[in-house]
């Protein structure tokens, strides 16, 4: 029985070895990237020379960074959850430090137009910027939408649909989102 646990400890070493490796692989794909860079697989990335990522980034599972026409900074001790989709594209997301990034959430930088007489599939994107200030939570299933700041310290709410910018040391939620506390 004693053998169990030390065959465990084995198994975790060796995952964070293959975490390590394919980080360092996937290092290649975008412009910069800080020290202990350890995505799980997979995750996605398009337009990685315009993503620059700082240090002791984390990532679980399926995710995605897309910065075609657009960019995406990272800063220290960032960590997503599985499922999200930071998509920089046509735009610009800034993400500070030591922010938590829950599953399923979106952050989009750009959107399509909508004036009427053009088909919706034909409109241009209309790109905007993102900006996540140091110490943010982001919970589950949110969404994050062009021209918007998270100040530093706030939290989003579990489903929450950010249109506005959000205080230093509020937290935010529903649709959409409106604050409902503040961190003490």
């Amino acid at each position: 029985m004693t053998q169990l646990p030390a065959f465990s400890k084995l198994l975790s070493k060796i995952g964070a070895l293959c975490t390590l490796l394919y980080g360092s692989i996937l290092s290649f794909r975008v412009s910069k990237t800080g020290r202990r860079f350890m995505p799980t697989y997979p995750l996605k990335i398009i337009g990685g020379e315009n993503i620059c990522i700082g240090d002791n980034f984390r990532s679980m599972g399926c995710n995605y960074l897309y910065a075609n026409d657009g960019a995406i900074t990272i800063g220290d001790n960032m960590s997503m959850n599985t499922n999200v989709q930071v998509g920089g594209s046509s735009g610009r997301i800034t993400i500070g430090n030591n922010v938590l990034i829950g599953p399923n959430v979106v952050l989009r930088a750009a959107d399509h137009g909508i004036a009427l007489g053009t088909p919706i599939r034909f409109q241009p994107h209309v790109g905007g910027e993102i900006v996540v200030e140091d110490d943010v939570w982001v919970g589950a299933n949110a969404v994050i939408l062009r021209d918007v700041t998270l100040g530093q310290g706030c939290v989003v709410a579990a489903g929450a649909v950010v249109t506005k910018n959000v205080e230093p040391y509020a937290v935010v939620g529903g649709v959409p989102a409106r604050k409902i506390s503040s961190r003490h």
